[in-house]
């Protein structure tokens, strides 16, 4: 779109040209296509030998679909090109003498008749470059972790080296430490292996705290391993986007400056492993620097090795400007004679903090944006208050140009992103067959060469759910030979919007949407709804009958496979997990697949036996396989026998103390068939009652271990359940085990903050807050913790009274949800100590703290100001079984 926008700009310029002259015209035949230019990287270092500095290089590339020219500016007569000017896309080496120490820029132009349409800039700076000193360094650790792994905060394997590193401290959310996914070994330079920070469910950071600086580094380089994998259907898709992982930079951990990083093509091959690398100069010297990295795809992305360095430098850093509130135009999208989506994003700031977002537009044809009346521009406020936002316009003017901003309202101002353009008129775009496109495809993803659209019957059933999220199967209307279908995928739209049937036509923009064989299935990427026109609804999807051995060349067709067979019966899928099951056709086996997210086939029983068999034709690892799109694909294998189709949970750990946990047996065609058990060591016991089992874990004293419960169904099938029982840890909470609170009475509290007393026929210290006539509160010493932990105690209200108790985090860190309780009275819990109280499970609370810090502290009292304050008898309150994990 970035494109577009410059012809549009060049329409205006033209329609300027001809009202105000009329003696001149311009003749650009050859300016059809939206003019572009691209240069990368835009800074060069050099050394003082004319060599290229670390981690720098002796040439940039140009890609534009103009002539361009190249100049040195200010007659800087020691930087030579190999080019000064030329067509199309070039690199351009750069040569510098010994000796140098100075700057220049190089400013490339693309022009025509009117005048330039665009520059780029190339910074090139030459001179001394000092030895590259190691600030901080961070390997992960060797130390083994295993399930549930250790979230960054928490984890004290950590390996740090290098002369700033010694108060680096860590934070994250939904970033653990784990040795999963394929090592890192051999796949750059000082790859360690085997931990990793590995990201799970979004909101997801790392963050590294307090690398120390000296005012003469300012000139630093920052290096770190990364991987990208995720399942995609049955194959795995390892490309790393950049876009996927942002690195921030910060002086005090607040406010942040985003940095762009460079990646080498390590994730082309296994191990897929990239060595990432960004070049940067802090404006001004600071003497703590954060980094900060932030996934935006959940649970597929790793890092590993983080480097920062000394070096040449390069894109300049400015904290000063750091954490002001920023809103970005995005690029005009979805563009016709008559209307266009719009949006914008906002930065440093809480979305929640915006009373309206949107944008404003003009019609524009003469002057530039900077002369732009925006009070008479038309204002349109998004619909949906979230970041980005888009804005649909309408009501267009063919082929007139437009101006447009993204705004972002609060309470105390409005802040307005940078002027963009755009032209309203139609994309022209090449029909093109389906099977036509899927001979453009090859092994590499590829951009479109031109505008394309094609046409085609969506033949997958999206109300099935059995593909990939963001899958949509087409193929040529009424085809019934191999080669007719691909698949259309974007995991940001919810394809259940359309329909098994729908004719539609979709638009790939050129330069945009991207075409390959990925594992041998032909799939469409770079599209957006936008992109997608409903043409006709409920046509005729026939699936085509073939034999086994023709089904790798059937895919992403319906199928249909006759004779087939499976020898026992059973269930299509569990809820949340995927099943793959093996049939069978003249004594070779096939695969059929049911995707995790299938939800129609969710506990639906099959029974065993012989018949026609319909899905989606698949290729995983190089394997054919099938995928049905719906129950009447396999309507053939449907069962009327009595079957357990699921069991809730299907899993358990029991805590080191035992406990007992249900199971509930649910039965399809149950009839008079009972539930029975086996498989279980005398370390459990278990009891049957109609469809709930009851399985109770005894204490265990030892290592953690695992057992597999048997449920069977009488003449139906049976489900093994895996139990574990987890071994004894000084991390674990003890509950039911009163234990002194020593750590916390060297603490300061105000107002009857200590009692003693016998509770349980254990002499151990409880916390007694308040009087008859007073609030009170105990403040403890510092934890000596970091990371996010649990608090947990008993409580009791003073007999007869209705105490509420609050909890304050002092010195970093918070409570994640309510900071109170309300616990009930104790007829113990009265007069002078000893005090005899008896607790149940009910009077038993936790806490859940966050960023706790080495200097964290507790503030606990039952007044909401935390503090002794004159109050009613209400306010008493006694405590014990502290415990913090």
């Amino acid at each position: 779109m970035r494109n577009l926008n410059f012809l549009k700009l060049f329409y205006g310029l033209m329609l300027v040209m001809v009202s105000t002259a009329f003696v001149s015209c311009v003749d650009d035949n050859d300016d059809t296509e939206a003019p572009y230019l691209e240069v990368s990287p835009t800074t060069l270092i050099f050394g003082s030998d004319g060599q290229p500095a670390n981690g720098s290089q002796a040439s940039f590339d140009i890609s534009t679909n103009r002539s361009w020219k190249a100049t040195v500016k200010d007659d800087k007569s020691w930087v030579t090109l190999s080019k000064y000017e030329g067509e199309g896309s070039a690199t351009i080496q750069v040569s510098i003498p010994e000796n140098v120490n100075d700057e220049a820029s190089v400013v490339i132009e693309i022009s025509n008749k009117v005048g330039v349409l665009m520059s780029e800039t190339v910074k090139i700076s030459s001179g001394s470059v000092g030895p590259t000193e190691v600030i901080y360094n961070e390997t992960v650790g060797d130390k083994t972790v295993s399930n549930p792994y250790p979230f960054v905060d928490s984890y004290d394997g950590w390996n740090k080296s290098g002369i700033g590193s010694a108060n680096v401290t860590y934070s994250g959310a939904s970033a653990s430490v784990r040795a999963s996914g394929l090592p890192n070994s051999g796949a750059y330079d000082g790859a360690s292996g085997p931990n990793v920070v590995f990201f799970g469910s979004l909101p997801a950071y790392f963050q590294i705290n307090k690398i120390a600086l000296t005012e003469a580094q300012t000139n630093l380089k920052l290096t770190f391993g990364a991987s990208y994998s995720i399942k995609v259907g049955e194959e795995y898709d390892n490309t790393f986007d950049t876009s996927k992982l942002t690195v921030a930079l910060s002086a005090d951990g607040t406010n942040w400056v985003p940095l762009t990083y460079t990646k080498n093509n390590g994730d082309s091959e296994k191990p897929y492993w990239v060595l990432a690398t960004a070049n940067f100069t802090l404006k001004k010297a600071v003497s703590e620097l954060y980094i900060k990295y932030t996934a935006l795809a959940a649970s597929s992305i790793r890092l590993d090795d983080i480097t920062l360095a000394t070096g040449a430098g390069g894109t300049e850093i400015d904290f000063e400007t750091a954490g002001e509130p920023k809103v970005t135009t995005t690029d005009a999208k979805a563009i016709t004679a008559t209307t266009a989506t719009l949006g914008g994003s906002v930065a440093n700031i809480e979305i929640s903090e915006a009373t309206e977002v949107g944008v404003q537009y003009i019609e524009f044809s003469t002057g530039t944006v900077t002369d732009i009346d925006w009070t008479k521009a038309t204002k349109a406020a998004a619909s949906v208050k979230e970041n980005p936002w888009t804005v649909a316009v309408t009501n267009l003017t063919k082929d007139n140009q437009y101006a447009f901003r993204a705004y972002a309202t609060t309470a105390s101002s409005t802040i307005y992103g940078e002027p963009k353009t755009f032209v309203a008129t139609e994309s022209t775009a090449t029909p093109i067959s389906i099977a036509d496109l899927v001979t453009k495809m090859t092994n590499t993803s590829t951009a479109v060469d031109e505008n394309y659209v094609i046409q085609g019957i969506i033949c997958g059933d999206p109300a099935g759910k059995n593909y990939s999220y963001g899958t949509l199967y087409l193929m040529t209307k009424g085809a019934t030979t191999a080669g007719n279908a691909l698949s259309l995928y974007n995991n940001k739209i919810d394809v259940t919007q359309y329909a098994l049937g729908q004719e539609i036509k979709v638009t790939l923009q050129k330069d945009v949407a991207k075409i390959y064989k990925r594992f041998d299935v032909p799939q469409v990427e770079g599209f957006t709804t936008e992109n997608i026109e409903i043409v006709s609804e409920n046509n005729e999807v026939k699936a085509t009958p073939i034999s086994l051995d023709q089904l790798a060349s059937f895919v992403c067709m319906p199928v249909t496979i006759e004779n087939a067979s499976i020898a026992e019966g059973g269930v299509w899928k569990t809820v949340g997990a995927l099943k793959n099951h093996t049939f069978n056709v003249g004594g070779s086996n096939f695969t059929v697949n049911i995707n995790k997210q299938a939800t129609p086939f969710d506990d639906q029983p099959f029974s065993a036996g012989s018949g026609a068999i319909t899905g989606i034709a698949s290729i995983y690892q190089s394997a054919s396989q099938l995928l049905p799109r719906n129950l009447e694909d396999v309507k053939a294998f449907a069962s009327n026998s009595p079957t357990i189709t699921s069991i809730t949970p299907n899993s358990h750990t029991f805590p080191a103390t035992g406990g007992s946990q249900e199971f509930i047996v649910t039965v399809k065609n149950q009839g008079s068939n009972t539930i029975s058990v086996s498989g279980l060591s005398n370390a459990f016991t278990t009891n049957v009652v109609g469809n709930t089992v009851t399985v109770t874990a005894k204490t265990n004293t030892g290592e953690t271990f695992n057992e597999t419960m048997k449920i069977a169904l009488t003449n139906g099938n049976s489900i093994d359940v895996p139990l574990t029982v987890s071994g004894k840890s000084s991390g674990e909470d003890t509950k039911g085990t009163f234990t002194s609170m020593d750590p916390f009475l060297f603490g300061n509290g105000t107002n009857n903050y200590n009692a003693y007393g016998q509770l349980v026929n254990t002499n151990i210290y409880c916390l007694k807050l308040g009087t008859s006539s007073k609030s009170g509160a105990f403040t403890t010493g510092a934890l000596g913790v970091t990371g996010n932990k649990k608090f947990s105690f008993y409580a009791t209200a003073w007999k007869g009274k209705t105490a509420t108790i609050y909890i304050r985090i002092n010195n970093g860190g918070s409570i994640s949800g309510n900071n109170n309780i309300a616990p009930a009275a104790k007829d113990g819990a009265t007069g002078n100590p000893d005090y005899t109280i008896t607790f149940a499970d009910s009077d038993y609370y936790t806490f859940n703290l966050t960023g706790l810090t080495e200097s964290s502290t507790i503030t606990i009292a039952t007044d909401d100001n935390f503090e002794a304050a004159a109050k009613n008898s209400n306010a008493r309150a006694i405590m014990c079984g502290f415990q913090l994990y």
